[in-house]
């Protein structure tokens, strides 16, 4: 009974050990998987760690690039060939678009760094792309904080675009003969890039996509009107005839006038030389005026003449308007205007001798091409008031001249 008793318990306790066992090599399973789930996050934390330190030795290298690029612009000669302006005019600039632009800087970029680049992008007509590898920006970036500045400098135009009533005749001895002279006015033509469907009416008189933009100066090259965005094909006069008519008009008091050339009506207002004359100025090289109205067409030339070095000196800065650029054509009128908005503060800020006689080198070149194509264009006929207001001007030049020459011999 006791062996039988006993056999009975061995067999009793079997189930028992059996559930033990299942459930210690249970245990030691969630263990082993608890391990290998803690193995895991670990590995994943330590991706992740590396991919952050990654990301961050990157960003450390793109911000050290940027630093040292902008560095750079504290050389005057890097400067003024990375932004066309010197140091002084640019810290001056960030200043005025700060406090009459508006233009604020952000968490990750400052007003230095995109008022930099902006002027650069102007300076040498570069892409999103190309700038992105310069200044460690992304596109998107590049492309909102350019607009945001654009922006600012319309902003700031009425401050350095601003018309006047004064006569140059007091101011410059280019401008003696021309009492009530308000300056020069005159159009010059811009290629843009347009629609496929508003080509038409955008293309000029040599072939190209362009907008006509006039343009008023005085005898310091200074801009005092501007008004960009009409098309190519349109000609002078039609321009000037909607620049004195829009609300923002050109204003030219009574007695005073512009002068201008053969394009434009010799009407009240705007004085034009006489056709069939010899006018632009390397034309009178080894010759003196023999009448009238040659000695009033070669006063007139020299006088006009700010006008040209004017525009060229807008087009040989800032390289964006010599050629179309990428942006829709809003965008490109607005470029336009912050070109003309900038050459009149740098006008204030900075000594351009060098680039001006790169420019009047240029003019001369190019003034017997001008002289056969304005020949061409179509204009208003002449008032006759206005014609002997010219006819009297001139004589008068012409018999002082005559004079003058007398005493010497």
């Amino acid at each position: 009974m006791v062996d039988g008793d006993n056999g009975l318990s061995i067999q009793r306790k079997c189930p028992q050990e059996k559930i033990e066992e299942n459930e210690q090599e249970d245990m030691e399973f969630l263990l082993l998987l608890m391990k290998f789930f803690l193995i895991l996050v670990a590995i994943c934390h330590r991706r992740k760690h590396k991919y952050r330190e990654l990301r961050l030795c990157d960003q450390d290298e793109r911000d050290y690039r940027r630093k040292m690029w902008i560095r750079l612009l504290d050389d005057e000669k890097v400067c003024l060939h990375q932004l066309c302006v010197i140091r002084q005019a640019f810290k001056k600039l960030c200043h005025v678009l700060v406090e009459k632009g508006g233009l604020v800087a952000t968490r990750y970029v400052t007003i230095k760094e995109i008022v930099a680049l902006f002027l650069h992008i102007l300076a040498h007509d570069l892409k999103n792309s190309t700038i992105r590898s310069i200044f460690a920006r992304s596109s998107e970036t590049i492309s909102r904080q350019f607009h945001i500045v654009l922006r600012a400098m319309m902003k700031i135009g009425k401050f350095y675009i601003k018309q006047n009533n004064v006569s140059l005749h007091e101011v410059d001895d280019k401008w003696q003969w021309f009492k009530g002279a308000l300056g020069a006015l005159d159009g010059t033509l811009i290629e843009i890039t347009v629609p496929a469907s508003e080509r038409g009416k955008y293309r000029d008189r040599k072939g190209n996509l362009s907008t006509n933009v006039l343009g008023a100066c005085d005898a310091n090259l200074k801009f005092t009107y501007v008004l960009p965005g009409w098309e190519g094909s349109a000609s002078d006069s039609r321009v000037l005839r909607d620049a004195l008519t829009r609300r923002n008009n050109l204003k030219v008091p009574q007695n005073m006038y512009y002068l201008v050339d053969l394009g434009y009506t010799n009407d009240q207002g705007f004085l034009a030389p006489y056709r069939g004359t010899r006018y632009h100025l390397n034309l009178w090289r080894g010759n003196t005026p023999t009448n009238y109205k040659e000695l009033f067409n070669l006063r007139h030339s020299a006088a006009r003449n700010t006008i040209e070095r004017g525009f060229g000196l807008i087009k040989k800065r800032w390289a964006i308007v010599r050629h179309a650029c990428f942006y829709d054509v809003k965008t490109q009128i607005r470029i336009i205007n912050a070109c003309f908005i900038l050459h009149n503060f740098i006008r204030d800020e900075m000594v351009e001798e060098d680039l001006l006689r790169e420019v009047d080198e240029e003019l001369e070149e190019a003034a017997l091409e001008n002289e056969v194509e304005r020949d061409n264009i179509t204009f208003v006929g002449v008032t006759n008031e206005w014609s002997q207001f010219r006819d009297n001007l001139a004589m008068e030049m012409f018999e002082e001249y005559q004079a003058r020459r007398a005493l010497r011999n």
